[in-house]
């Protein structure tokens, strides 16, 4: 049960708010009440008496002042997106890298667009997704659902340069790049979308606080294409029970792109 000094707070704010109505209506009330023709000279004009109803308060700025200005890589081809990438300075992790990790593989409308977390030691030191151990256990996946990076498949990650000792990439970063992501995605126009690991998979989702085993074996839509989530390839080679669980993820997706698994399990 509330306190009385709370129920006689809001009654005090109640009375106030009725009062002020009823002075509106007085007001309003006193201006039908007036004579606005061309021949009463003594009237006041209707504006300056709709004034005293409707005060003149600044205007709100519009919305389109307070907008940030579109980022110019929305409106960039892939050769110069990749260019700018290049030469980006946009976040902390350009001091660090050897070379910007842009992507790789089919570029006009591929199967299937895998994104990773990030450069690793091997993607940094030859600028290219996916080279490593953890990559060419990827391409057994693929290749297990009828995919290749060399004919169907466009390989990418949600930060183009490699964050120190191959850490997740910091919220800050994964925002810089991401617009790199996006262009990505709209000049490629993928048939679908697999997601490797949680940063990946929670980013694309939006689904922040979601752990990955929540998220992977679910189709998803980013931007109204099918995605998929699934472990990323470095922790099944560091945990050999996810083997499991991501070979029936590629199934259900092979499944829903009608493609046919080349049998056998990820290995």
């Amino acid at each position: 049960m509330e306190r009385t000094d709370d129920l006689k707070e809001k009654r005090e704010a109640l009375a106030s708010a009725l009062g002020r109505t009823d002075a509106l209506m007085d007001d309003f009330l006193s201006v039908l009440k007036q004579d606005f023709g061309p021949g009463n000279k003594s009237s006041r004009d209707f504006s300056s008496v709709a004034e005293k109803i409707l005060p003149d308060e600044e205007p709100e700025p519009e919305t389109r002042n307070n907008r940030e200005p579109e980022d110019e890589r929305f409106h960039m081809s892939y050769e110069a997106l990749c260019s700018d990438a290049m030469g980006c300075t946009r976040c902390q992790l350009c001091k660090t890298r050897t070379n910007v990790v842009f992507g790789i593989g089919c570029t006009d409308r591929p199967v299937v667009m895998v994104i990773g977390e990030g450069p690793g030691e091997n993607e940094d030191l030859q600028g290219l997704p996916f080279v490593g151990k953890a990559g060419q256990y990827l391409d057994r996946w693929l290749a297990a659902i009828s995919l290749s990076r060399d004919t169907n498949v466009y390989i990418t990650n949600t930060v183009k340069c490699r964050p120190p000792q191959n850490r997740d990439p910091f919220p800050d970063e994964k925002s810089a790049c991401f617009a790199y992501l996006k262009q990505q995605i709209q000049l490629i126009r993928p048939q679908s979308i697999l997601c490797l690991g949680r940063p990946a998979s929670t980013l694309m989702t939006g689904q922040a606080d979601s752990s990955m085993g929540a998220l992977r074996g679910r189709f998803f839509f980013f931007d109204g294409i099918p995605m998929m989530c699934t472990y990323h390839p470095a922790a099944v080679l560091r945990d050999l029970s996810l083997k499991r669980p991501v070979w029936e993820d590629l199934k259900k997706l092979a499944k829903y792109l009608g493609l046919a698994p080349a049998g056998g399990s990820n290995g």
